[in-house]
């Protein structure tokens, strides 16, 4: 390998791994603030939860795949580019963009997919409210704090 491919191989490494990076999963327990959330009053509601559900999150934009597409077709075409000589090369070099545009779209979905669960909560006001919210110290039956900021709600025991 020249050193002018390995420094291709590099990059497109350093490349693939900052764009899933940016597809990681948001967080989604109670315990876990952004910097933003500082000095913000938020109003509070107090309930019991009532059902439990495991959902699927997915943040899957259509960004997020062309971007996966886009480096998995760089990557692939790269590996491909070193088998055979003449057409040959071209050849593997198409075939090594496919199926590297292929395995990057598969990427791109599954690091936008993750395990989550839906709490339903009724309000002791009055009405039903439901969170997804991954926390292991909910269940059903357990008195929450209801947590609003006008933007996320959470529960906490």
């Amino acid at each position: 390998m020249t050193m002018i491919t390995t420094l291709r191989a590099g990059a497109l490494i350093v490349v693939a791994t900052l764009g899933l990076t940016a597809c990681a999963a948001p967080q989604t327990n109670s315990a876990i603030y952004s910097t933003g959330h500082a000095m913000q009053a938020s109003q509070v509601q107090f309930g019991t939860i009532i059902d439990v559900r495991h959902v699927e999150m997915r943040n899957i934009q259509q960004g997020d795949r062309a971007i996966g597409v886009a480096l998995g077709t760089l990557a692939g075409g790269a590996v491909g580019s070193q088998f055979g000589n003449g057409n040959g090369k071209t050849a593997m070099t198409a075939i090594g963009a496919v199926a590297g545009a292929a395995i990057g779209d598969n990427v791109a979905q599954g690091a936008n997919r993750h395990q989550a669960t839906e709490w339903f909560v009724r309000l002791d006001k009055g009405g039903m409210i439901s969170v997804v919210q991954n926390d292991p110290a909910l269940f059903v039956g357990a008195s929450v704090k209801v947590v609003q900021d006008g933007r996320t709600t959470r529960l906490v025991r």
